[in-house]
């Protein structure tokens, strides 16, 4: 082969594997003359093996022009029981994911649900993240027959050592249905003090506790089971609602006691540390780290707090911007870019309707090339989550075909 005359210790290396794999034992060749032996300065090292998964996310981003990537930053709201005329527009818009939201007719069975996903990748430009809300209590889109009534947080965490096991066969029941995010575990520690009188997670049962390193441990579980069950995770509300009253699906809030070293994030270090691949941003506002901006908004808390001192590197996402009070006060296209803009990722909308005007707002500012450039870096994000969970698929990667 060409360069062999070259490379005598190669043919030596290569021969001795055939021999092994053969089971048989062949002669080394001879040693090599002065003449022949590549000087050290000469031998170049073995290149890298490279990432096929990097390769596709890699490929597929360049085959992107700004607008598309600045879709693939949205996820919008689907029927769980059919894809509807407005799903379908904001999947030809190329939109990145779809959040399975409560059937139009009732409970989606897991038959349903299926043909659903099915519909939503066909129609989609690029393979898109599914996501759904299966937190379990008062919040579970899917419990429509072949999906296990899941119990509250407040009951799961009675049972951290049962909870993995539990959670991986919540996940099961999701992966086999099309579904590739749960938008669960809540990892907000609810004040005692508040109990029910915090409105978001206390007075629904969505918190596992109100000491930090129990809520951790359940958090924990419940990441790793959904991971061995083939759905990603998300925390959230960081940086944790267990401390107000208001609920931002319906109001304003604000947390007035929460900073930047407080006891509380113990369980949000332990679902990163758990492998948690998505965050999703809390809508309060946090008067001790950024008293002008809603977390989701705020540079403060997104960038320096999450990717800073907690090192988070993955997907971050909102809660729902698309019907919550706390942010009506933002146009619709501000919302997506004052979000990407503090270091966010995934904008999360119910409103399909919301799509094209978010679309929009984020190509506009993409003008500017160091936005263009976050729009880049939250769709390379965006791909490679899909790409790790076997979404987004290229020829010859291991995810692929």
């Amino acid at each position: 082969m060409p360069g062999a005359r070259r490379a005598p210790v190669l043919v030596a290396v290569l021969i001795a594997a055939l021999a092994a794999c053969g089971g048989r034992s062949i002669p080394a060749p001879a040693a090599p003359t002065p003449a022949d032996t590549p000087s050290p300065r000469s031998a170049a090292p073995a290149p890298a093996p490279a990432d096929p998964a990097a390769a596709c996310v890699r490929q597929t981003l360049d085959g992107l022009d700004t607008r598309e990537r600045a879709a693939q930053l949205i996820m919008a709201g689907v029927p769980a029981d059919g894809l509807t005329g407005a799903g379908r527009t904001a999947l030809t818009q190329g939109v990145g994911g779809v959040i399975l939201t409560d059937a139009a007719g009732g409970e989606a069975s897991a038959a349903q649900v299926t043909a659903t996903t099915r519909a939503v990748q066909r129609a989609a430009q690029v393979p898109v993240t599914v996501a759904t809300d299966q937190e379990g209590g008062k919040v579970q889109d899917l419990k429509g027959a072949g999906f296990t009534r899941i119990p509250s947080a407040t009951a799961q965490g009675r049972d951290v050592a049962g909870l993995r096991g539990d959670a991986e066969g919540w996940g099961r029941e999701m992966s086999a249905a099309g579904v590739t995010l749960d938008l669960a575990p809540v990892a907000d520690v609810v004040d005692p003090a508040l109990g029910e009188s915090n409105e978001p997670v206390g007075a629904l049962d969505r918190g596992f506790g109100t000491d930090p390193r129990r809520v951790g441990q359940a958090v924990t579980a419940f990441v790793e089971g959904l991971d061995a069950g083939g759905v990603d995770a998300t925390l959230k509300h960081f940086p944790g609602l267990g401390r107000v009253r208001e609920n931002t699906d319906f109001a304003g809030a604000a947390d007035s006691r929460t900073g930047v070293d407080d006891p509380g994030l113990a369980s949000f270090r332990a679902g990163l540390a758990a492998g948690a691949p998505v965050v999703m941003m809390s809508s309060a506002v946090y008067e001790r780290i950024d008293p002008d901006n809603r977390a989701l908004f705020s540079r403060a808390v997104v960038t320096d707090l999450l990717r800073g001192r907690l090192g988070f590197d993955g997907v971050v996402t909102t809660d729902d911007v698309g019907a919550a009070r706390a942010v009506a006060d933002v146009p619709v296209g501000e919302r997506a870019v004052r979000f990407v803009e503090a270091g966010g990722d995934q904008v999360l909308t119910i409103e399909p309707s919301d799509v094209e005007p978010m679309v929009d707002a984020l190509v506009r500012e993409a003008d500017d090339p160091a936005f263009a450039e976050r729009v880049t870096e939250s769709a390379r994000r965006i791909l490679a989550l899909k790409a790790a969970r076997g979404v987004l698929t290229c020829q010859g990667s291991p995810t692929g075909g």
